[in-house]
Order: C-alpha cells, then sequence, then structure tokens
C-alpha cells in the first residue's frame, strides 16, 4: 500500500516539475519576444529618424530618388488597353509639342550663329584693311629706318 501512496507523490513531483518547466520556457520566450519588439522598435525609429534628416539635408537627392523609384515602378508595370487608349492622344500631342520645339530651337540657333560669324563682304573688307594697315606699317617703318 505504500507504494500506492508514493506513486501519486511521484507524479504530482513530475507534474511539477513539468510545469515549472514551462513556466520558465514561457518566461524566456516571452523576455525574448519583447527583446525582440523593443529592438524592432528601436530599429523603426532610427529608420525614421534617418529618414527625416536625410529629408532635411537633402530633399531634392529625396525628391529625385523618388522620382527615379515611380519611373522605374512605372516601367515595370504593363499598359493596361485603358491606359493605352488615354494615353494615346496625349503621346502624339507630347511628340509633336517636342518635334516642333527641336525645330526651333534648331532654327534659332542657325540664325544666331549666322548673326555672329561676319558676312563674306564684311570678312573681305576687313581683311583688306588688316592687309592695308600691315603695308602701311612697312612702309612707315621701311621710310623710318631709311631717314633714320
Amino acid at each position: 500500500m505504500s507504494e500506492l501512496k508514493t506513486a501519486p507523490t511521484a507524479t504530482t513531483g513530475t507534474i511539477d516539475t513539468i510545469k515549472d518547466k514551462a513556466s520558465t520556457a514561457a518566461h524566456a520566450t516571452s523576455d525574448a519576444a519583447h527583446d525582440a519588439a523593443r529592438r524592432a522598435s528601436d530599429a523603426a525609429h532610427d529608420a525614421a529618424k534617418r529618414a527625416s534628416d536625410t529629408i532635411e539635408t537633402s530633399p531634392l537627392a529625396v525628391l529625385a530618388g523618388g522620382l527615379a523609384l515611380g519611373a522605374v515602378v512605372g516601367a515595370l508595370l504593363p499598359r493596361t488597353a485603358q491606359e493605352t487608349r488615354t494615353l494615346a492622344p496625349l503621346g502624339k500631342k507630347l511628340s509633336a509639342a517636342a518635334a516642333a520645339a527641336a525645330t526651333t530651337a534648331r532654327d534659332v540657333g542657325k540664325e544666331q550663329l549666322t548673326a555672329a560669324l561676319p558676312s563674306k563682304d564684311g570678312a573681305k573688307e576687313q581683311l583688306r584693311t588688316v592687309f592695308s594697315n600691315v603695308v602701311q606699317a612697312a612702309t612707315d617703318s621701311g621710310k623710318s629706318a631709311i631717314k633714320g
């Protein structure tokens, strides 16, 4: 009969040991989860702070990065039939406007270049004047050397 009394005691002891181990494991898991959550929160806070600092110090770089990212995402996404129908007329208008602007810029550039260069007659006259001045200076120098 004494064996029957010790069996429940042994079982109770084993159950208590299992409960203690489970409780310890639960606390360790809870502590690890809280620690991981705190580290994640700190990392998110630090990332937000760095992003805020970057935006304050280099807003144009952030804007350029955002535009580049948007362009990449837009290029990677396939066009829908609706977008094609809607944007086709706009694309044609933009293309025509860009071509007209390029033509105008080319024409204005040619005009300015032509205006900056002397005409043939003007260039001939300038060369005549320069040559005449050189000849006159040489003549005067020769006369001075003879008189001299």
